[in-house]
């Protein structure tokens, strides 16, 4: 008991010197407080480390108090007209009459007749066994040739139709391999291997090499672009994902290098459109016709913003020169274009003058500075965007396709990645229909 009483007496003049003249209730209030809230801390700190915790319930947590970009709550606003399927004429009917009570056996006709629409597919169908048999003859003219059916595959044992739905399910659906062989056994019936469904993925891609050059030339040719990159492993090395976004094309291409070396690879030597982009000194060294991502400086500058209260007039003043940036348009007058961009210019030299003294804003700053001469472009040429959202958008499906793969397992393998992405993110930004599509280049 001596020894407690003389904790709890220690205890007390701790209290005492910690909170100087409170009384004991309002220090235990504070305490218990205190309790509470490392009580919630903790809490949400077991959130974060638990790997089983879905992301969606530390990010949509308070759903109701989220607000869009806009600053409208997020969710369907009022007055929004939804959209509803277009309702289709029936094809198949059924019709159902049993008159028969089941209580007494009487036979009746309907009061009234009840009519409902729904939709069905088919059940699973095993795939079709198809023997070809075909004449090869030899002219007395000397000419040879053979009536091979159009629809028979040269090499492998799989129609068109299979080959393309194998290949649709591994990169437009991004099923792994063994789902991708369990979505053929269930829906037709046939089993296949890990080996069978890359032979027929690698040969699909090797049919599709023209239609990747093609949209490659069309990159070349464009007047402005999106470029940005990402990493990717094959067999655990280090390569990067570049992706080229026009407004009609997607190009993906995967590379050892990040640097000028990809641009001159893809774009040529002599590209003179404007490339829409980070702040990757390769861009730079290729080209002078840039415009630097303000999505990614507004980030960055928005982040200070919460931490440090001397960075919040940064912040706004940045946000008032992107909304010049936007106001640009092709309507304007070039004088007048020309006019703005160089305010704007004078007004970013101010922002850089008065806060480049702030250490903690040294980094922020220094970006700002280097791009100085590409923060602005989109004024002179209006039909460009002034963010790089449209190639970080085209980017995020292969993002995903990366994180399910893991790693590739070789350089073929990632050829093949980027060729048939590159044709289906093409044609889906097209509203093509990529089975029909593929199908007719395999």
């Amino acid at each position: 008991m001596g020894r407690k009483e003389s904790q709890s007496n220690t205890l007390r003049v701790e209290l005492s010197s910690g909170y100087g003249d409170k009384s004991r209730e309002e220090i235990l209030d504070e305490l218990i407080d205190k309790i509470i809230e490392n009580e919630k801390l903790k809490k949400k700190l077991r959130r974060y480390e638990n790997p089983h915790t879905p992301p969606s319930k530390d990010v949509r947590k308070n759903r109701c108090n989220f607000v869009s970009k806009t600053g409208l709550p997020v969710g369907k606003q009022t007055g929004y007209v939804g959209a509803t399927r277009e309702k289709r004429e029936p094809t198949n009917f059924i019709d159902c009459f049993d008159g028969v009570c089941s209580q007494c056996g009487r036979h009746n006709k309907p009061t009234k007749i009840k009519t409902k629409g729904y939709e069905e597919i088919p059940d699973p169908q095993p795939t079709k066994i198809v023997e070809a048999k075909w004449g090869v003859y030899d002219c007395k003219c000397g000419h040879h040739w053979e009536s091979k059916p159009i629809d028979m595959p040269n090499i492998g044992l799989f129609g068109k139709n299979m080959q393309t739905q194998i290949t649709l399910l591994r990169f437009d659906d991004r099923l792994p391999l063994r789902k991708t062989i369990s979505a053929i056994e269930r829906q037709y019936k046939t089993t296949l291997t890990s080996k069978a469904v890359y032979d027929v993925t690698k040969r699909v891609a090797d049919k599709a090499t023209p239609e990747y050059e093609k949209i490659k030339c069309k990159i070349r040719r464009t007047t402005h672009i999106h470029i940005d990159e990402t990493k990717i492993k094959i067999q655990g090395v280090t390569y990067w994902l570049w992706i080229f976004r026009s407004r009609n094309n997607v190009f993906f291409v995967i590379h050892k290098k990040r640097n000028r070396t990809v641009l001159d690879e893809i774009l040529g030597y002599k590209y003179r459109g404007i490339i829409i982009c980070d702040g990757m000194s390769a861009y730079e060294e290729y080209t002078k016709y840039l415009q630097r991502c303000w999505a990614h400086i507004l980030r960055e500058t928005k982040e200070l913003a919460e931490k440090h209260d001397d960075a919040k007039p940064m912040h706004e003043w940045m946000k008032d020169l992107f909304a010049k940036v936007k106001s640009a348009s092709v309507k304007d007058p070039p004088r007048e274009r020309r006019i703005l961009y160089d305010e704007c210019i004078q007004e970013m030299k101010q922002l850089i003058r008065i806060y480049s003294s702030y250490k903690h804003l040294t980094t922020v700053i220094t970006t700002i500075k280097n791009g100085l001469n590409f923060w602005f472009t989109r004024i002179i040429h209006p039909q460009i965007e002034p963010t790089n959202n449209n190639g970080e958008r085209s980017l995020r499906e292969m993002v995903v396709m990366k994180r399910i793969m893991g790693t590739l397992r070789n350089q073929n393998g990632a050829d093949v990645l980027a060729k048939m992405m590159t044709l289906i993110s093409t044609w889906r930004l097209n509203g093509l229909n990529p089975f029909y599509s593929l199908r007719a280049i395999i």
